[in-house]
């Protein structure tokens, strides 16, 4: 036991215990957004982060992955974008990434900002009660540029044109992002299976679409 707290003190962001209280700290701001009156200016992105405490590219990912899920025309260009860029700031080690202040500044409605709250406290409540530090190996420092190469390829499915396509690589960064946090190298091997697979629905879709525009061409032409 006495081990375990130290741990927990050493690396607070690795811990469970942070996970729950990232997950209280959320559902409080939830909380706190939905006794506003409606039509109550919703949260920035800045607002967001803030409440992560230190920014953190894990941190980043997780909530960028998080906004990529959500129905809404032309998140996933604009987030995936970002993304992108994160995957470059993995690949050079930086703790943190300096955003543009016009990101920064976009500002969600009420009912999407509560919802994303909501889905970051879930998030953090579930991996808290399940995820521990196990399977470091995944994290050799070795590996940076293949994580960074890992995290680029999903934010380029991210941006592909397909419809449903961004759920699964957004689900993939999500995992990869937990298992920084969490030290947990379970997570990192989830993120690689989410992503192969949702890899192959876009290539697959892809390959669908192609074959039915070339025969309605030939259908045309001939």
């Amino acid at each position: 036991m006495d081990e375990r707290r130290a741990h927990a003190h050493r690396d607070p962001a690795g811990s469970r215990y942070a996970a729950l209280r990232l997950a209280r700290r959320f559902r409080l701001a939830q909380w706190h957004l939905q006794a506003q009156p409606l039509g109550t200016p919703g949260m920035t992105l800045h607002a967001v982060l803030a409440l992560h405490g230190p920014s953190s590219l894990a941190s980043l990912i997780l909530l960028f992955a998080l906004v990529c899920i959500l129905p809404i025309g032309g998140v996933g260009n604009v987030f995936g974008v970002a993304l992108w860029w994160l995957s470059w700031d993995w690949l050079r080690g930086r703790p943190d990434m300096t955003l543009p202040a016009r990101l920064t500044q976009w500002r969600m409605d009420q009912r999407w900002s509560v919802r994303t709250l909501q889905a970051l406290a879930v998030s953090y409540r579930y991996a808290g009660r399940w995820s521990r530090p196990r399977m470091q190996g995944m994290q050799p420092p070795w590996a940076r540029s293949l994580w960074a190469a890992w995290i680029a390829w999903q934010a380029l499915v991210i941006f592909l044109p397909v419809p449903m396509g961004n759920v699964l690589p957004a689900l993939s960064l999500v995992a990869l992002a937990l298992g920084q946090l969490l030290d947990d190298g379970l997570l990192l091997c989830v993120s690689l299976v989410l992503g192969v697979l949702g890899t192959a629905y876009a290539v697959a879709l892809g390959h669908v679409t192609w074959l039915l525009m070339s025969k309605t061409w030939h259908a045309v032409m001939g």
